[in-house]
């Protein structure tokens, strides 16, 4: 191998070797730095994790407290619902029994006219007699 070449290739391997040290310190302080991270990153994940239940248990809790409350309520609405059918059934019944009373009424008052003015006829037809 000529000498050039030689010489080539230990300056280009001199030179590589001095620019991985630098790059191998710098992956050891990256690699430090995310050991770090992660120690962090694990303590906050750990608090999230126990943030996230406790966020989960109130849930739980409150969904209970909804669902007893919609329970109350639906048992209320359908007791209104009983008292709203029972009104209206009344109010049928009054109103049938109010017409059917002023029926009677008004057939009653139409008889009790009718022998009047039967009555009434028969007596102007009587007079009438007793003047001739």
């Amino acid at each position: 191998m000529p000498i050039a070449l030689e010489v080539t290739l230990i300056v280009v391997l001199v030179a590589l070797a001095i620019g991985l040290v630098p790059l191998l310190f710098q992956l050891r302080r990256t690699a430090q730095g995310i050991d770090a991270f992660l120690l962090a990153s694990r303590r906050d994940l750990a608090q999230i994790a126990e943030d996230v239940h406790a966020s989960r248990l109130r849930v739980d809790h409150l969904a209970g407290s909804l669902q007893t409350s919609l329970d109350e309520l639906s048992a209320f609405a359908r007791v209104v619902g009983e008292v709203g059918r029972t009104v209206k059934d009344f109010h049928h019944r009054f109103n049938c029994t109010i017409d059917s009373a002023s029926r009677n009424l008004g057939g009653i008052i139409g008889g009790v006219s009718t022998v009047l003015s039967f009555f009434k006829s028969r007596r102007t037809h009587h007079e009438r007699d007793l003047e001739k």
